[in-house]
């Protein structure tokens, strides 16, 4: 019989090492929130500047690394009794911005260091990129063709309870889009694209659930002549997990799986001072082999953008996404953690984020989100029923820009999460200080 990497679970002939697929971008916890938020900043592109560098670095004190509920004794995990952790994170990035006649082209290209000084083992030199192309053929005939590279620790937080959920563990995500507007006239645009994506984790233990999907999607646009625009798109996608040969009946893992997603979005200015952007959509994944892990279900998202006065600036919004997470029996390493049983998330996202200019230079940034996190699609009946999470998180920011090339920014983050199973609650908090220049 084809030897293949191990991978299942206490039952049957193998023995449990991967426990999660996770196929998508989950909930924000503190750990991304503060570094998109305090990290150094990438160059702004401004048209008449070819070429741009940043050089920046962030220290950040983190209560809560990976994100353990208060039952669990951090030495079990980790071989230390603490939980918290100091972070420096230093990057350098090159822009490129440049336009030909009618084509213009965008690189930016950034090197993340990030080290731990008690969890070391986490350290890494994350490489990104993204890069575009602003074609035209006509001046009614044009799109985009992009590429981008991105390199991070996966969430702890999403790894909570499971085998290797506190082990170094990167994600790589790689994409390739291509998208055409063709204009009919100056209302009606025609609209299409392409796009792969790929995405890999470092460690052997869940190199199974590496995947690839690739997608084709049309539709047409309406655009107003105040500036707003409604958009009917629908997209087609195959994916396939790269690293599984053959499916595996014992724990009703797939090879395959087909994408079909309708979706409407909206842009619309109601006033001079307030907009909207809207979107719903329909997702349906159907897998090959097992239907046990197929899903389907409305997702979308809602953002208003209110400007009460010239210093102040109020966005509220919700979302709500589908992703891939499967689970199987007997998956946690910890008696602490209660078993549960999934094939896919349903996470709402409600959230408010005002941003006071306090003066030309110095701006305060407040958000504060609540998620709900829904697990559903249990392949094993469990006692317990389905998982669901709640989470409260906030964020509080200074940034102060005393120079046009020197950026400041001092941040203040808590995380609270509860759930109805035990072991998945946890609270975190985190506090940096970040300086960048921009040349």
């Amino acid at each position: 019989m084809k030897k293949r990497l191990p991978l299942n679970l206490s039952l049957g002939r193998y023995r449990w090492i991967a426990v999660i697929a996770p196929l998508g971008f989950f909930l924000m916890d503190a750990q991304q929130v503060m570094a998109q938020q305090s990290m150094p900043h990438p160059p702004k592109m401004i048209p008449d500047k070819t070429f741009s560098v940043t050089a920046g670095t962030t220290f950040t004190y983190d209560s809560n690394v990976f994100r353990l509920s208060h039952l669990v004794n951090p030495a079990a995990f980790t071989g230390q009794p603490r939980r918290a952790d100091q972070i420096i994170i230093t990057s350098a990035t090159l822009g490129f911005n440049k336009r030909y006649s009618m084509q213009r082209f965008e690189v930016t290209g950034t090197l993340v260091d990030n080290r731990y000084m008690n969890f070391d083992f986490l350290d890494f030199l994350g490489k990104n990129y993204n890069a575009a192309w602003h074609w035209y053929a006509t001046p009614y005939l044009h799109g985009r063709l992009t590429s981008r590279h991105s390199e991070a620790l996966n969430n702890f937080a999403n790894l909570s309870g499971f085998l290797n959920s506190t082990n170094r563990n990167l994600r790589t995500f790689d994409n390739y889009h291509f998208d055409g507007i063709l204009e009919l006239n100056r209302a009606w645009h025609l609209i299409g694209g392409l796009d792969h994506s790929v995405m890999k984790n470092s460690r052997l233990t869940i190199q199974d659930f590496n995947n690839k999907v690739s997608s084709v999607e049309g539709g047409i646009r309406y655009v107003s002549s105040s500036g707003g625009s409604l958009t009917y798109k629908v997209r087609s996608g195959r994916g396939e997990f790269i690293n599984r040969p053959a499916p595996l009946p014992d724990v009703l893992f797939d090879t395959r799986f087909d994408e079909m997603e309708h979706e409407l979005r909206m842009h619309w200015p109601i006033t001079v001072k307030t907009s909207i952007e809207g979107r719903i959509g329909y997702l349906d994944r159907q897998h090959a082999h097992f239907p046990q892990r197929d899903f389907a279900g409305f997702v979308g998202d809602l953002n208003i953008n209110w400007l009460p006065t010239s210093k102040l600036q109020l966005t509220g919004g919700w979302s709500r996404q589908l992703s891939n997470y499967q689970t199987a029996a007997f998956a946690f390493q910890n008696p602490v953690y209660e078993r549960f049983s999934s094939s896919y998330i349903a996470i709402n996202r409600f959230s408010i984020a005002p941003v006071w200019q306090i003066t030309e230079k110095t701006a305060l940034r407040v958000r504060y989100d609540y998620i709900i996190s829904d697990f559903h699609g249990a392949v094993v009946p469990l006692p317990t029923g389905n998982r669901s999470d709640q989470m409260h998180s906030g964020l509080v920011a200074l940034d102060w820009r005393p120079l046009n090339v020197l950026y400041l920014s001092a941040a203040f983050h808590r995380d609270h999460r509860t759930s109805n199973h035990r072991g998945f609650d946890f609270d975190s908090t985190a506090g940096s200080v970040s300086a960048t220049l921009n040349f």
